[in-house]
């Protein structure tokens, strides 16, 4: 129980003690008869309903709290979506690169910025999901052709797009050619 309940409550008893006992708020007693039963039982209703709106507002904010963590944890989902439109195109950029032109300083820079492009998503819980020789599952690809292969039915077979998972949710589906069966 917090500060401000344990008051509240603190108040509410010493109030009740007040009306028993005859007191004033100055502290004087005044001649007063002890409580009617129907205004005891007043009392005792107010009591639980003060406990109840207690019980009501911990709650409120424990479910308030529990909100604005799952905001923050997710509030930064749209950029980390439009960066991987960037890394995508390092990686497209990346793999035409002529291998007698990898060993040249520029293109050693893109790849320590792509490197660290990466290390970045990854920190703030980015993860990549395989997909390829997975089979098709609607939560996590999006089919953009169906193409007749030896492998079993419902298989990806080729990923244009990577999908990715930011802590627990999909933020990107992987845009995926899933297998069917020769006819």
């Amino acid at each position: 129980m917090d500060d401000k309940t344990r008051k509240a409550e603190e108040l509410l008893e010493e109030r009740l003690r007040t009306r028993t006992n005859g007191e004033t708020p100055g502290g004087a007693v005044a001649d007063v008869e002890p409580d009617p039963p129907a205004t005891q039982a007043k009392v005792e209703e107010l009591t639980s309903d003060l406990k109840r709106m207690t019980a009501d507002f911990s709650n409120y904010r424990k479910r308030n709290d529990a909100e604005r963590a799952e905001f923050a944890k997710f509030a930064k989902a749209d950029l980390i979506a439009k960066l991987l439109d960037v890394l995508d195109g390092y990686d497209r950029a990346l793999a035409t690169v002529p291998d007698d032109l990898r060993g040249q300083p520029w293109v050693e820079g893109m790849w320590l910025v792509e490197r660290k492009l990466r290390s970045i998503l990854d920190a703030e819980g980015l993860e990549p999901i395989d997909s390829l020789g997975k089979p098709f599952d609607p939560y996590l690809h999006e089919a953009v052709a169906y193409v007749e292969s030896d492998e079993p039915e419902g298989t990806v077979i080729q990923e244009h797009h990577k999908a990715y998972r930011l802590h627990d949710r999909v933020i990107r589906p992987a845009l995926v050619t899933v297998a069917k069966k020769k006819e």
